[in-house]
């Protein structure tokens, strides 16, 4: 495998993200220098690609390159400290929303959103397991209640 080399990946970031501009939009002004980024929805494996170049998309002319790589680091690694914590795999697939201000000269993000999409499957099974459990409690409560004088 490639070593990571910062400046190739600027510039391929750079490359999709004027790509990404062209095709998905993914941010909103929401106020003077106040955006929301999007990544859609990715494989939880590549989110942190797609935020990346989604902030140069965005930032690119505002702020310099080093900084939006900073910033971007520093939310990713937030970012994925919290998918893990949620049990979130490398291939389940998320969407996460955050949204973004430049002040001073700096990038700062705001909290990120996480949506975990789970498939029906999984779900069905889910539900599935919960209805079992929630018998059971049923069950001990009138045991318990017949039991009360």
């Amino acid at each position: 495998m490639a070593a990571w080399k910062l400046e190739e990946n600027i510039q391929r970031d750079m490359e999709k993200a004027q790509e990404s501009i062209e095709l998905y939009g993914g941010h909103v002004l929401k106020a003077p220098n106040k955006y929301e980024i999007r990544t859609g929805v990715v494989v939880a494996a590549r989110f942190a690609d797609k935020l990346r170049r989604t902030a140069f998309a965005v930032f690119g002319g505002i702020v310099p390159r080093e900084e939006i790589v900073r910033a971007t680091s520093e939310l990713n690694k937030k970012i994925y400290e919290a998918l893990i914590s949620m049990g979130v795999g490398k291939l389940d697939i998320v969407r996460i929303t955050v949204e973004a201000a430049v002040e001073g000269g700096r990038l700062i993000f705001g909290e990120p959103k996480i949506e975990w999409f789970v498939p029906h499957s999984e779900m069905q099974k889910r539900l599935e397991e919960c209805e079992k459990r929630f018998a059971e409690i049923r069950k001990r409560i009138e045991s318990l209640l017949k039991e009360i004088p």
